[in-house]
């Protein structure tokens, strides 16, 4: 048993050391310069793997994804190189950020100060938690922090009213609550591959959803009320064990993925 113990507590210390070449977000601008940001142009590919369907003619993205970032302390102050023009961050107009595929364990309070950010992406990294100061950035749309180690959608996500994308899915969550229902902007929500046992009847309030991803989680049926709710786009609820769809489902004009169910 002491030799168990002893292999177990190297395993987690290795786990707690960050890779050789971890780096924080203020050591990679010493050594880099000014990070270039990506203009979204029509036939302009993305140079990363990153998600771009959030894109308006004009954007800005700041793609810092799989760098082996530790720490983003000071994204609200650093220059960046817009078009060959160095300037504040703080001075782009619309803004997407990508940390995703990093080390991150804690975002700054300081992300509330950025006003610009319309999408805020932080999937694959080692997250349980974010500052509520996410409630202060005006121009947010959608955040994404998918596959970390959140074991609930922090409670103040539901009072931010004028988001249109959440995205929690691959996660350690096991409760949906009522107040998701607060947010009824919602065109995305993703939260599959989580552990949700139950849907609350609340998500019929979410009317202006065109993509809804429930999948792989063990929640057996869906509110009767969800059935009015006109889903533009798609429904998935793959792998879940339910045998019925509330029967508003039957006239709702996207596809429904049912597949493992």
């Amino acid at each position: 048993m002491k030799t168990c113990s002893c292999i177990f507590a190297i395993l987690a210390l290795a786990s707690a050391v960050p890779a050789a070449n971890a780096i924080t977000l203020r050591e990679l601008v010493a050594k880099e310069g000014p990070p270039k940001l990506f203009i979204a142009t029509k036939g302009v590919e993305m140079p990363t793997a990153d998600q771009s369907n959030n894109f308006n003619e004009g954007d800005r993205a700041l793609l810092l994804s799989g760098r082996e970032l530790t720490d983003i302390t000071g994204i609200s102050t650093i220059k960046v190189n817009d078009d060959g023009v160095v300037k504040p961050i703080s001075e782009v107009k619309s803004l997407l950020i990508y940390f995703n595929h990093n080390q991150l364990r804690r975002i700054p309070d300081e992300v509330g100060t950025m006003h610009n950010v319309r999408f805020f992406y932080g999937e694959h990294n080692p997250l349980s938690a974010l500052p509520d100061v996410f409630t202060k950035m005006k121009a947010l749309e959608g955040i994404y922090f998918g596959d970390c180690r959140f074991t609930e959608i922090p409670p103040f996500v539901f009072t931010m009213r004028g988001l249109k994308k959440l995205q929690f899915s691959g996660n350690r969550i096991t409760e949906l609550p009522e107040s998701i229902g607060h947010l009824t902007e919602l065109r995305h929500f993703n939260m599959s591959k989580n552990r949700i046992g139950s849907i609350p009847g609340s998500i019929a309030k979410l009317t202006r959803l065109r993509v809804c991803d429930l999948s792989d989680n063990p929640f057996t049926s869906l509110p009767e009320a969800f059935g009015a709710v006109q889903i533009v786009n798609q429904l998935r609820v793959k792998n879940c064990p339910i045998t019925t769809l509330p029967r508003g489902f039957a006239t709702m004009r996207a596809t429904i993925d049912i597949t493992g169910t």
